[in-house]
């Protein structure tokens, strides 16, 4: 059977690039959302990428809904990207659990029903599993005991539980990955948005705070996409949660970075706030084992501000720029 990727949260910011990525290889892939919405996805798509991509909208939390796209699409490859973001899980947990834990399991079970048709899931784990900087020596292994200190970070850790049970006890192979600040055209919500926030402020000629400071783990969009499709078409049999080392550095550096990116901007970008309560230095080890220490992308800051800044000064000289 060719290749079919069903991604669920596909009109989020991961989701986008990584269904880009597929079109762009003439791979078929189904977007599976609650609710239809455009705003991010035709930022990331040309309109005839955003034509290409097939869709289909349903709650995450409705095991029969889950199961019946699945069948009817028939996808070789999963990849479960829906979920809701640290603050909201924070305010409304029982949201959360809801969302983030039950509907992670509802598509372990549709992978389940479509048995060996189904040859890998992907799942959107997060740094946020971590406990903090200072009960950690040195790089965080993959595999080490985390008291993660957010209900977000709990219910991640839960799902990578989980797959690993679905292995031992149906061989549903799988990788979870955890990314931690996240950057690039259509990142909009979330605690660790602010470093993308101040990009497009750059580009707008706007002034904008990010909420913290200090150093973290920035990723690139089009890395991560790529290292969610490249685990997606791995052949391990077994369930792994991966670190994504990315690149550390501060968000100070980052913002001086957009500064000599866009010296003309005349915004001013500043940072406060603390620094987020994570560990952040990962030993990357295990995602270099699985796909092959050439093929972990790595773009560095500087290329991935600039490719930012360019895909935003051309979604604003069309008039598609989203504003916030």
């Amino acid at each position: 059977m060719s290749e079919r990727f069903l991604i669920t949260g596909g009109q989020g910011f991961i989701g986008a690039w990584i269904a880009r990525a597929l079109i762009a290889e003439n791979t078929p892939v189904m977007a599976f959302d609650r609710t239809p919405d455009n705003s991010i996805l035709s930022q990331v798509l040309e309109p005839d990428e955003l034509e290409a991509l097939e869709r289909s909208f349903g709650d995450v939390c409705d095991t029969a809904k889950v199961l019946k796209v699945c069948q009817d699409f028939a996808p070789t490859h999963i990849i479960h990207l829906a979920g809701l973001q640290v603050p909201t899980c924070r305010t409304d947990p029982l949201l959360g659990a809801k969302v983030n834990v039950i509907g992670t399991l509802n598509v372990f079970e549709a992978a389940k029903a479509l048995g060996d048709q189904v040859e890998m899931v992907v799942y959107a784990s997060s740094a946020a599993v971590v406990g903090k900087i200072d009960e950690y020596e040195g790089r965080v292994p993959d595999e080490t005991y985390h008291v993660p200190r957010t209900h977000y970070g709990v219910f991640k850790t839960a799902n990578e539980g989980n797959a690993r049970v679905y292995y031992e006890d149906h061989g549903i192979s799988s990788v979870g990955l955890r990314p931690f600040t996240v950057y690039g055209v259509g990142r909009e919500v979330g605690v660790t948005s602010g470093p993308t926030q101040a990009i497009k402020a750059a580009v707008l000629r706007r002034d904008y705070t990010v909420i913290f400071k200090g150093p973290t783990s920035f990723v690139f969009c089009e890395d991560l996409a790529l290292m969610f499709i490249r685990s997606a078409r791995s052949s391990i049999l077994g369930s792994q949660a991966l670190n994504i080392r990315g690149q550390v550095d501060t968000v100070e550096n980052f913002l001086q970075a957009i500064h000599e990116i866009c010296p003309d901007s005349g915004s001013k970008l500043e940072c406060e706030g603390g620094i987020l309560p994570f560990a952040y230095d990962f030993d990357e080890s295990g995602l270099e084992d699985l796909l092959g220490p050439n093929n972990v992308p790595r773009t560095s800051i500087h290329d991935g501000i600039e490719r930012t800044v360019g895909l935003y000064k051309r979604l604003a000289h069309q008039g598609r720029l989203l504003m916030n």
